[in-house]
């Protein structure tokens, strides 16, 4: 009968409909339960990897960390003891400038001079470097493992402007003295007798750059590398040398590759030990230690580090 026919013909067809959109919804579960076992299998494997490499990172000392380049990475250290304030490190270093009472140098100085050698040089300062004509606040200035906050000391002499560094460091009770013997650039033995000929050496501190200047026991290039070094209380441009892959070197060149100049070229503080060898020109020196990557040494030699 066609009538009846046609009616069990849109029975089946509406069923057959039905089954399809229930097939089509199994299919989307499947595939967000699949999509959603594949990210969680994912982010196990990026949590594996991040803790595997983390775990080693746990309690490393700072300065002994390396990085790509196998230098030392150096972080702000961390203290109990706030840097002084602007005004309070300004004020501190005038203060300190106006000693002339030995008894007075312990408490703004830390130093290994005698008392009275601290005096005499602060007096003598006005002949040496001129006239104090203002102050320049450097907040932290942290180098070789230590707490270091910095004021920068301008005078003039004969109009010609010149400056000093005065570099704070806290005790152990967290007070703020000036490193002496960085303030007045202490060099052993005097620059005289460090340049007068001789297979001797001593204790420097200056700003260094990198040179290509090799002559004499350290004309091959191949084994060692030259650094130009500096003082403002000299004119003498200096010239010493590393072994190439020594601990030496390798402290030299992270003190190099840190901040460049408006100019672009390196030029940074460190305090060295030097020795120069038979047969060197006067300005010939080979860096024997690297004491410090500024003017403040601290327990350990810098290039034990590396």
């Amino acid at each position: 009968m066609p009538k009846e026919l046609m009616q069990r013909r849109r029975r089946r067809g509406t069923g057959s409909l039905k089954e399809q959109s229930k097939q089509s919804r199994q299919k989307r579960h499947v595939l967000l339960a699949w999509s959603a076992v594949l990210v969680v299998t994912a982010l196990g494997v990026l949590v594996f990897f991040f803790l595997s490499w983390l775990r080693p990172q746990i309690g490393k000392d700072p300065l002994l960390a390396e990085d790509a380049a196998g230098r030392p990475m150096q972080t702000r250290n961390v203290s109990k003891f706030e840097s002084p304030t602007e005004s309070a490190a300004l004020d501190l270093v005038k203060q300190a400038l106006a000693v002339r009472d030995p008894g007075e140098v312990g408490q703004y100085f830390r130093h290994q001079a005698d008392e009275a050698a601290v005096v005499a040089f602060l007096a003598g300062m006005e002949t040496s470097d001129g006239t104090v004509i203002g102050y320049q606040w450097l907040s932290s200035m942290d180098a070789n493992g230590l707490l270091i906050d910095g004021v920068l000391v301008n005078t003039s002499k004969e109009g010609a402007p010149q400056n000093r560094m005065a570099l704070l460091t806290p005790d152990d009770n967290g007070v703020w003295k000036i490193d002496f013997e960085a303030f007045a650039r202490a060099v052993q033995p005097s620059w005289e007798e460090l340049l007068a000929e001789g297979d001797h050496g001593g204790v420097v501190r200056v700003i260094l750059g990198r040179d290509s200047y090799f002559n004499g026991p350290f004309k091959d290039d191949g084994k060692w590398q030259s650094y130009g070094m500096a003082s403002p209380d000299h004119d003498t441009i200096l010239v010493g040398y590393c072994r190439k892959g020594s601990p030496q070197e390798r402290a030299m060149e992270w003190i190099s590759s840190q901040d460049k100049n408006s100019a672009g070229q390196r030029f940074n503080r460190a305090t060295l030990e030097l020795k120069r060898p038979v047969g060197a020109e006067s300005r010939q020196f080979e860096i024997s230690r690297v004491l410090a990557e500024d003017w403040v040494l601290a327990d350990q030699p810098f290039d034990a580090a590396f």
